[in-house]
């Protein structure tokens, strides 16, 4: 059974009303600037971008993996915090 943070916030990231529309537009946006550069053969930025996108992809699979096992937040959900 998860903490009661923990469930709180699985209910708020599951909740379809949070969804904002910008997010399709900011998309649009980072299709439009990775096809220049596919168009301008500048394979160091897309590469780049495509390694930040992987490590991005790294932390959330292990810090899901840690909320499953455990059943509490994952790392950065309690980094730094004190036990009452």
């Amino acid at each position: 059974m998860p903490t009661e943070s923990a469930a709180q916030a699985l209910s708020i990231l599951r909740d379809g009303s949070q969804y904002q529309w910008y997010v399709i537009t900011l998309f649009a946006f980072v299709v439009y600037v990775y096809a220049v550069e596919v168009e301008r053969k500048n394979w160091n930025l897309i590469f780049a971008g495509l390694a930040f996108w992987g490590m991005d992809w790294f932390n959330e699979i292990w810090n899901s993996l840690i909320f499953h096992f455990t059943n509490y937040a994952p790392a950065w959900g309690h980094l730094g915090r004190q036990p009452i």
